[in-house]
């Protein structure tokens, strides 16, 4: 086969698979206003989630062994999205949490990629919409039942996706006002935000 041949799916399955290559590797790509690649956007992510971490729980909610973890941690402080600060449980430990840059780094960037999407599904239906989440979320679920290994792989993101969520949520275009996408967003919903989030950690 050439490498320049169209490709058509054999099977429904073999297509599922070959549409996630598709999107993964876009949405894993800079999108026009990131400054961050895709890993240091995962990290920030779990930290958004989950407040602030010990280097051993953040490497193990990203999955990477304790040096990689630290690496990450080590280019993003330099960068001042993240900042440690003592363990109050153990004075030999230190936690690593978000610097008001890095919420506003993370926030930024899932917006981008929620607008991509919304974007993306332009002209279609509510309720093709509403089905294709539906059965997106039918499927998440059945990925993360045979490969997830503990059921706090996914209580810690949807607790924090939860809270965050709201604040990233594009809104209609005619709805749209400069002070939505101000540095920072609205006091009241960042202080709400924190305090949902203080139940995930």
């Amino acid at each position: 086969m050439q490498v320049n041949d169209a490709y058509s799916a054999q099977t429904p399955i073999e297509g599922v698979l070959h549409a996630f290559t598709r999107i993964g590797r876009r949405l894993k790509g800079k999108q026009p206003g990131d400054t961050l690649d895709h890993s240091a956007h995962v990290v920030l992510f779990v930290l958004r989630c989950s407040g602030a971490l010990r280097l051993s729980d953040l490497a193990n909610r990203l999955e990477l062994d304790a040096s990689t973890a630290s690496r990450h941690v080590r280019a993003l402080e330099q960068l001042g999205l993240v900042r440690r600060s003592p363990d109050p449980d153990d004075g030999r430990a230190f936690r690593v949490e978000l610097t008001e840059e890095g919420i506003e780094q993370w926030e930024a960037g899932a917006r981008r990629r929620m607008e991509l999407l919304s974007a993306a599904m332009e002209g279609w239906s509510e309720d093709d919409v509403r089905t294709f989440e539906r059965l997106m979320t039918r499927f998440a679920d059945g990925v993360a039942s045979q490969t997830d290994t503990g059921a706090d792989n996914r209580t810690w993101a949807d607790k924090g996706w939860a809270a965050v969520a709201p604040r990233i949520r594009p809104t209609a275009a005619a709805e749209r006002r400069t002070e939505d996408f101000a540095p920072g967003g609205d006091p009241a919903a960042r202080e709400n935000t924190d305090k949902n989030l203080e139940s995930t950690r």
